[in-house]
């Protein structure tokens, strides 16, 4: 009994609609082009292919094709969360607008103005809210169609998102060895000598490189570990096969290594540990334990390559940006944002101010410490319940529930080469962009959106009968 193929590579059953599969991996491909989908014209591209993603799916379901039923906490979620901003563009007269909690100053301000008069949507700002609405498209559409396609299908679109992820990282890479002035920031003013890929700021773009780290690590204990019979005996390599093994077990070492160094060359704090915490985390739960001493060796050996890759090329702008004035001086900004938008959110409870909001409602309460123009708390969450109030507050506790649910699931799968790696691994994925989400506004930045609603596809997904 030989083993002959990578597991990953199988094919699996079911099918897809094939403009269900090329819109999702459109959304994959698309989304970090141009700014990180973070700017007008590329967000609303992404929006339509959404919507096609959308309509593709309702086409799909409409020819009977068989779906697995979601947990109903994240269904929940997921209702309320779409819900929310619909909610808030719903108009009331103004005199009822102007009673609302956290209203009144706007009210106000209206009223100097001579607008006072007529009918307004609950939220501070309808445009800002609709904007906001129609970005939540993209990252649920992606999130649909992952857990409808076919497993096939699906591993296709995994392999496409570490295309993505490795692509970023080598123009990262390449841009620490350009210098600050090198074209291959693409324009981007912002990008201060550290790795930014394609997009706009180096913590937006370490969070794709902590959710990249933990898939290519499914990747490599597929192809390290020993293959096991249904007995749980080993099964032994054809020599044939033998040199073609290593060739792919160095090739998914070398892509650790240089996502991993990407992450390092990005200097986000936040972004660096979730990174390193994903990917320890997916390696102990997916190689440690069944792994024999010399692949739990060989795990060592890639983390140690890792650092020193980065040492060699530059490690130190790196280890002076964790010196402790810095560490305290963000450590404490971001305190006082997520600070003052608590304060802001218990002045408009229950509903909160509206989606998307933030910037109308944040100057009220910026500290005398924080100068600037401020767009965003740097929490999501503490943003979420300043601008949904207790939806946002559901909404989080309910995903929260369904994700640690979903665990006692991909646990007892977690055996399975090709679906339960790819799952446990996407799990940790997207508990790094979760955590990374106190610290900074990942959640705001659509192509970690839709990475991140896709790994949670892939993390939700059942098999199709």
């Amino acid at each position: 009994m030989t083993a002959r193929t990578s597991p990953l590579a199988a094919n699996g059953t079911g099918a897809s609609g094939p403009v269900l599969f090329w819109a999702a991996a459109a959304l994959l491909v698309l989304a970090p082009l141009y700014r990180g989908g973070n700017r007008a014209m590329a967000l609303l591209v992404l929006e339509v292919v959404g919507l096609l993603a959308l309509a593709a799916l309702a086409w799909w379901r409409s020819q009977g094709a068989a779906h697995s039923p979601l947990p109903a906490t994240l269904r929940w979620g997921l209702a309320i969360l779409a819900a929310t901003p619909l909610l808030h563009l719903v108009p009331i007269p103004m005199a009822w607008w102007a009673a609302l909690p956290g209203h009144a100053p706007y009210a106000q301000a209206l009223e100097a103005a001579g607008l006072a008069d007529g009918w307004r949507s609950i939220t501070i700002n309808a445009r800002a809210t609709e904007y906001a609405a129609l970005a939540l498209i993209p990252p649920l559409a992606v999130f649909l169609a992952a857990r409808e396609l076919g497993r096939r299908d699906l591993r296709k679109l995994v392999a496409v998102f570490i295309v993505v992820a490795v692509s970023e990282a080598v123009l990262g890479i390449l841009q620490i060895g350009g210098g600050r002035d090198s074209m291959l920031y693409l324009g981007n003013p912002h990008g201060d000598g550290a790795a930014t890929g394609t997009y706009v700021n180096r913590n937006h773009f370490a969070a794709l490189m902590a959710m990249a780290l933990p898939m290519l690590v499914a990747y490599w204990a597929a192809e390290t570990l020993p293959t096991l019979d249904a007995d749980g005996r080993r099964l032994r390599e054809h020599p044939r096969h033998a040199d073609q093994r290593l060739a792919r077990r160095l090739f998914w070492s070398l892509l650790i290594v240089l996502v991993m160094a990407a992450l390092f060359f990005a200097r986000s704090r936040a972004g660096i540990g979730c990174g390193l915490a994903a990917f320890a985390a997916a390696s102990l739960a997916l190689v440690w334990g069944p792994g024999p001493l010399a692949i739990r060796a060989t795990l060592g050996v890639v983390a140690s390559l890792a650092l020193l890759l980065a040492a060699y090329v530059g490690l130190t702008p790196v280890l002076e940006r964790f010196a402790p004035d810095e560490v305290s001086m963000g450590y404490e900004g971001r305190l006082r944002l997520a600070a003052a938008a608590l304060r802001g959110a218990f002045d408009f409870l229950p509903l909160g101010s509206g989606l998307g909001t933030f910037v109308d409602v944040y100057t009220r309460y910026q500290s005398e410490g924080l100068l600037g123009y401020i767009d965003h708390a740097h929490n999501d969450y503490a943003e979420a319940f300043l601008e949904m109030g207790v939806l946002g507050v559901a909404v989080v506790a309910l995903l929260a529930i369904a994700y640690f649910a979903r665990w006692a699931v991909v646990t007892a799968r977690r055996q399975s080469r090709g679906l339960g790696f790819l799952q446990v691994s996407a799990g940790f994925g997207i508990l790094a962009m979760a955590i990374h989400g106190a610290f900074d506004f990942n959640f705001h930045i659509p192509a970690n959106a839709i990475y991140f609603a896709f790994l949670a596809g892939v993390f939700f997904y059942d098999p199709p009968a």
